[in-house]
């Protein structure tokens, strides 16, 4: 087991539980989960983080790793200081203080977001969970079983009907387009790392079946872009009832968000949206008297 110690400002809980990823599973005090082909067990005692890899790991590398993927290496509080701009968003950070950004690897996230349109997290945990059991290898970590997510070459020369089986539904054609996208390099994760946010989001909307929502959705969760907004049902539900204080369209919706939050916008839809689905009366008066007006 590897101790990373002195990680302050983070919540292993909001930041495994709030929507980012499909491959967490919270067992007694700890975290499961597949993370590029091992899985982790990842528990949270005060400012220490204990970590267990089903491979074995040189420990400085991993340790870095390991800052990325859970977004330590970031000033955080800072961002959020910058977003921290109405009673509403103040309580939010407080519930949620600690909540981090994931930085997942790219394939992965690009396969899950696509398999999201027009699903739930359930849904979308058991479509990638039975992909991953059929097409994916047999990881184990101390009698935890999990699979690794398949690789792009392994899903482009699948039949439909194999992924149909799994629970894609319509979204298999998207998903095979994708992954035979990435193998013949029309769609190629290594140059969009290093690309900016327009043109890593460019880049993906170009690709049959991935819209401006799930383009956000990569490029916040993946690449580290948080000027990045995906809007969904909920995010277009948040800004209109607490902000504009109307129906709004998604060009509307973004030009206010990327106003008033700035180039932290993406870390402070992230805590909105945990927000309200933590708290179930989020939109009552109270709360709305928070922002009294809106802040057209």
């Amino acid at each position: 087991m590897i101790q990373i110690q002195n990680v302050t400002d983070f919540s292993l809980k909001y930041t495994l539980e709030s929507g980012q990823s499909f491959r967490w599973n919270r067992i007694e005090n700890a975290y499961y989960g597949v993370v590029e082909g091992r899985i982790l067990k990842i528990s949270q005692e005060g400012t220490i983080l204990c970590v267990e890899s089903s491979t074995d790991e040189d420990e400085v590398s991993f340790v870095s790793y390991l800052r990325h993927y859970l977004d330590i290496g970031r000033d955080v509080p800072k961002i959020l200081a910058e977003v921290n701009n109405d009673a509403y968003m103040h309580r939010a950070i407080e519930k949620l203080w600690g909540m981090r950004i994931l930085n997942q690897e790219l394939w992965e996230t690009v396969a899950s977001f696509i398999l999201s349109q027009n699903n739930n997290v359930p849904r979308i945990r058991g479509i990638i969970r039975r992909l991953s059991e059929r097409f994916g290898e047999r990881l184990t970590l101390a009698g935890y079983v999990d699979y690794s997510f398949p690789s792009p070459d392994v899903l482009a020369t699948e039949t439909n009907e194999a992924l149909l089986a799994c629970g894609t539904g319509y979204r298999a054609n998207y998903l095979q387009d994708a992954a035979q996208a990435v193998v013949r390099g029309e769609l190629s994760l290594t140059a969009m790392k290093q690309m900016s946010y327009p043109e890593a989001k460019e880049a993906l909307m170009r690709q049959n079946g991935i819209g401006e929502k799930v383009a956000d959705c990569i490029c916040l969760f993946s690449l580290g872009h948080l000027a990045a907004l995906p809007i969904d049902v909920w995010i277009k539900r948040i800004f209109e009832t607490l902000y504009l204080r109307q129906r709004a369209t998604h060009r509307e919706i973004r030009e206010f968000a990327h106003s008033y939050f700035g180039a932290g916008v993406g870390y402070a839809q992230q805590y909105l949206f945990h927000y309200v689905h933590e708290c179930p009366n989020w939109a009552d008066v109270e709360h709305l008297s928070l922002i009294r007006h809106g802040v057209l």
